[in-house]
């Protein structure tokens, strides 16, 4: 053999390994017919351990005939197994310019890392005419980080408090149908669930829950659910609580109380003031132990900001053991209700002759002594000929 005839023989090699390599079926010389692959994608693009996924192909045939396909089938590699027999006689045949899409479904066998199954298409079974088709599978352990980014100082037994997360995909593809809830002893939730959908490789996604915690409630999990690909996953987080009342919430003082009596009620005024770091949402002043009557039976403060200040008037009647009790009810931003109270005493009730001064004895002894002395003066002034002279 001459060395032109081997350098001939060299490159067709070289030419029919890069066929393989790149996805292009073996050429047959009988019927002409060449099988490449047009399309290849793998659902989803990154297996998790023991997931399972799906390898979609597509090929065409390139060549002037009818080209019979015997069976398709995925060979396996050290981590990766295909979940079907070889598929007998598919699809029969592809003709001249056709092509045809398959799915094929594969599973990782537990272990990490790029593993390279094959895929073989045989046409006619006997005579070694096949497409072999190596690809790679990457399988990775890597999840999802799930952060607290707020929640309240302390969760108050029997109330709603919220709770916000971030959930970080630190996976190479995208995640689906992210979903949270929350669990524990005594925990429950108007919401039973929380949905975020689909999350981006390298992305986050950020949601907030709203819980309900029970006096023997010590933690709560929130649970992460999630798909890769078709295959489910959990992941959770636990929060230990510290029961008490909140020391960020609205905190009430109450100054300038005045008690009027008109005869018929009683009349309370005065300033409340929220010294605490939230808005009271929807406060309002009332009594308790009276009975209410009069213009302001309830007084409406409306939403008072922390560092707020505001006037406000109860009427009311028949106070028992000359007290009565004004109750300030108010929300805060979940719409826990909240009530604080303070008694107020009635004996030292200033009565409406009293505010406006028309009978009060002492004032009128008073007015009457000044009276008395500016006219013993002026008669002094007057027998010394001091304003006028005496004729």
């Amino acid at each position: 053999m001459n060395r032109n005839n081997l350098r001939r023989i060299l490159i067709a090699a070289c030419i029919v390994c890069a066929l393989i390599l790149s996805g292009t079926g073996a050429v047959s010389a009988a019927n002409q017919s060449t099988f490449v692959i047009t399309d290849f994608s793998m659902y989803p693009q990154s297996l998790m351990p023991g997931d399972s996924g799906i390898i979609t192909v597509t090929l065409r045939n390139t060549g002037s005939t009818f080209v019979p396909v015997n069976q398709i089938f995925i060979k396996d590699s050290d981590g990766i197994k295909s979940t079907v027999t070889p598929y007998q006689n598919p699809i029969g045949g592809v003709g001249a310019g056709d092509t045809f899409t398959l799915s094929l479904p594969v599973i990782s066998k537990g272990k990490t890392g790029t593993f390279y199954p094959v895929l073989y298409v045989d046409f006619d079974g006997n005579s070694g005419n096949y497409l072999k088709y190596p690809f790679a599978v990457i399988v990775d352990d890597k999840s999802i980080v799930i952060s607290v980014t707020g929640r309240p100082d302390v969760f108050e037994p029997d109330t709603t408090q919220t709770v916000a997360l971030t959930i970080g995909n630190l996976r190479m593809n995208a995640i689906e149908a992210v979903e949270i809830s929350a669990s524990g002893t005594g925990v429950t939730s108007k919401q039973t669930s929380l949905f975020l959908g689909t999350i981006d490789a390298n992305k986050a996604a950020n949601g907030t829950l709203s819980v309900s915690t029970a006096e023997e409630t010590k933690e709560v999990t929130f649970d992460v659910r999630y798909r890769n690909g078709p295959a489910w996953h959990t992941e959770s987080i636990t929060i230990p609580l510290e029961s008490g009342v909140s020391k960020t919430g609205a905190e009430l003082i109450v100054n300038n109380i005045e008690v009027k009596n008109t005869g018929s009620s009683y009349t309370v005024i005065g300033d409340v003031n929220n010294a605490g770091l939230t808005t009271a949402k929807a406060l309002v002043v009332t009594t308790e132990g009276v009975t209410k009557t009069g213009l302001y039976p309830s007084y409406v403060v409306g939403s008072l900001d922390e560092d707020g200040l505001s006037e406000f008037e109860v009427t009311f009647s028949n106070p028992a053991d000359n007290k009565v009790t004004l109750v300030f009810t108010y929300k805060d931003v979940n719409g826990n209700t909240y009530t604080q109270k303070q008694e107020v005493p009635t004996t030292s009730a200033v009565t409406e002759s009293q505010t406006s001064g028309g009978s009060n004895p002492v004032a009128a002894v008073l007015i009457v002594i000044v009276i008395l002395v500016i006219l013993a003066g002026g008669f002094a002034a007057w027998k010394k000929g001091k304003i006028f002279a005496r004729k």
